[in-house]
Order: C-alpha cells, then sequence, then structure tokens
C-alpha cells in the first residue's frame, strides 16, 4: 500500500466528523422545532381550561423577564384569588394590583398574555422567537411559560401555580 493510498484513509474519519456533526446540529434543531408553542396547542388548552377548570381557585404567578438591552433579570409575584370565576383579590409584590388590572390576571388573563406575543412573533418581519409552554393535561391550565428572542437579551417566563379553593 503507498503513502497516497493511506493518506487518503483519513479522509474518511473526517467525513465521519462532519456527518455526525450535521446529525447533531439537525437533532437539536428539529427537537427546538418540536416545542415550539403554536396557536392550536394554545386554543386546545384554552377549550380544555373553559370545560375542566376550576371556578374557585387561588393561582400565584412569578413572571420573570429582561429587556432586549440586556438589563437584570426582575421578578414579580403575583396571588390572585378567583371566585365564581372572577377575580376578587390581586396583589402583585405584596401591594394591591389596581381593580381595572384584575382581568388581566386570572388563567384566562394569562391566556391572552400568551396569545398577545404568539401573533406578534409570527407576523411577517418579526424576529426569530423560542416560545414553548406547558399545560395541565386535564385542566389545560398554563403551568409554565418561556419566550426568548434570538440574538438579543430579551427573556420572558411564567410560572403559574394554581390552588383548587371553596367558593366564598
Amino acid at each position: 500500500m503507498s503513502a497516497v493510498q493511506r493518506n487518503r484513509n483519513w479522509l474518511w474519519f473526517f467525513a465521519a466528523l462532519v456527518v455526525l456533526g450535521a446529525a447533531a446540529v439537525a437533532i437539536n434543531w428539529a427537537y427546538n422545532a418540536r416545542q415550539q408553542l403554536t396557536m392550536d396547542q394554545l386554543r386546545a388548552a384554552e377549550e380544555r381550561w373553559d370545560k375542566n377548570g376550576p371556578a374557585d381557585y387561588d393561582l400565584t404567578i412569578d413572571k420573570t423577564y429582561q429587556s432586549a438591552t440586556g438589563d437584570e433579570p426582575r421578578t414579580d409575584h403575583f396571588e390572585v384569588t378567583v371566585r365564581g370565576r372572577k377575580v376578587v383579590q390581586a396583589t402583585m409584590d405584596g401591594r394591591p394590583l389596581d381593580r381595572r388590572l384584575w382581568d388581566e390576571y386570572d388563567v384566562d388573563g394569562w391566556f391572552g398574555f400568551v396569545e398577545r406575543f404568539l401573533e406578534m412573533d409570527t407576523t411577517p418581519g418579526a424576529p426569530r422567537t423560542f416560545r414553548a409552554a406547558e399545560f395541565d393535561p386535564q385542566t389545560g391550565q398554563l403551568l409554565r411559560f418561556r419566550r426568548s428572542v434570538s440574538g438579543t437579551h430579551e427573556r420572558q417566563e411564567l410560572v403559574l401555580t394554581l390552588t383548587p379553593a371553596e367558593p366564598l
């Protein structure tokens, strides 16, 4: 076997590296694409919530966000009391929340929050974003929502904890 033939054997090694590298990128891309929240998934969760969600519950929300400018992340803590599908009390970081805003802080309001981001992110010319959500399989309640804008520091994350309650 000549020296030229032996050197060509190394080409197979580098070809395998290229193929494995491309496979790793493709698998990662496919995994992330499958996690992307769609409007159909959001609508299905809302329908489950309308059918199976409790009318009386206490909701705590931790909302963490960071602006596109890279400021330090900020977290707000909300506590919301819902009875008969109506908010009867709401606080943000321990302070009473303005009554005119209450409807935005029950589970239906948080569905609207996520929907606005979905609409904004899917308009033509919008920056590329990653959006993922977790929903309760029985009630459809939003459990967690994460969103980040590619190429920026902009991030949002919601963590919602619902505790069913007795009517007042």
